[in-house]
């Protein structure tokens, strides 16, 4: 199933399913609740029912109105956590630090730093040092604690991408840490859809890409991670109990900002476009606050 969500005029979300033999988001946001229970790992049963509806063209589903619509945040709930790896591409490890290490880092990201509306990512008041790294986010629909890996490839539910925003002074001067640099508003912009693993047989071979104004930064394979993508979710628990809804965002490749010699930030009115063929693509301007 692939779910995209957006907010109307009035600040509603409205939820669209779609259905490929009609090219078009059917509205299923009165079934929101049947939506998720099917998406966990027990709701087979259920799962398989909408997918035969999707199947047959959900001849009885009303297409989504996309008039005052914009597309928001991939995600069906918010998270209590978002976990955030750091390091899992030797590239990304290697400009960022000079070192390739065993085990990735872990940070976590404030929940208020996901963006309502993909449209735009904010250059906060005396930021200099804005960059972007794309990367593949894990969705969880069990809880997790010291997970073996398959028990956390069974918890995934699907997968969106996140362009994991920092403000580098913040993260690395001033006193310097990962969280403070990484939470501002629409710093986590997840998107622009949510796709059920049934769809992604294999995470561990994506290519993500992002574009600054055209130009390609990132381009990699998330089959260069450090460990497989159900590792690296069984790792973070082993460290944080994460629960259904949490997302686990896999770190990004290299081609960042920082890293270009000499760096390139982002600045207002850049335009970045990150994404993924199985996924989908996000456009989005740096907007001064």
């Amino acid at each position: 199933m692939r779910l995209q969500y957006y907010i109307d005029e009035e600040g509603e979300s409205v939820i669209g399913l779609w259905v490929p033999r009609r090219k078009c988001w059917i509205d299923v946001t009165a079934q929101d609740e049947q939506i998720w229970a099917a998406l966990q790992p027990d709701g087979k049963k259920l799962r398989k029912e909408i997918e035969t509806w999707i199947s047959r063209g959900a001849a009885d589903g009303v297409e989504v109105d996309r008039d005052g619509l914009v597309v928001s945040s991939a995600l069906h709930v918010q998270p209590c956590t978002i976990a955030c790896l750091g390091k899992c591409y030797a590239a990304h490890a290697r400009e960022f630090s000079g070192d390739v290490p065993t085990e990735p880092s872990i940070f976590l990201k404030a929940t208020s730093a996901i963006s309502s509306d993909l449209s735009y990512v904010l250059n906060p008041p005396g930021a200099s040092k804005l960059d972007y790294e794309v990367e593949l986010a894990v969705v969880l629909g069990d809880t997790l604690h010291n997970a073996t890996p398959a028990e956390a490839r069974r918890a995934i539910i699907g997968y969106t991408l996140m362009c994991d925003y920092s403000e580098r002074a913040w993260q690395l001067e001033q006193g310097g840490q990962w969280t403070k640099g990484k939470s501002y508003d629409t710093f986590a912009p997840f998107g622009p859809v949510f796709v059920s693993k049934d769809e992604i047989h294999t995470p561990d071979n994506l290519r993500l890409q992002l574009r600054v104004n055209g130009e390609l930064r990132q381009d990699a394979s998330t089959a260069e991670l450090i460990m497989p993508v159900a590792d690296l979710v069984a790792y973070v628990s082993r460290f944080i109990t994460l629960n259904a809804g949490d997302i686990v965002s896999t770190g990004t490749p290299g081609g960042v900002g920082m890293g270009m010699t000499p760096p390139q930030y982002l600045k207002p009115g850049d335009i970045v476009e990150f994404g993924c063929d199985a996924i989908g693509w996000v456009k989005q301007v740096v907007e001064q606050e």
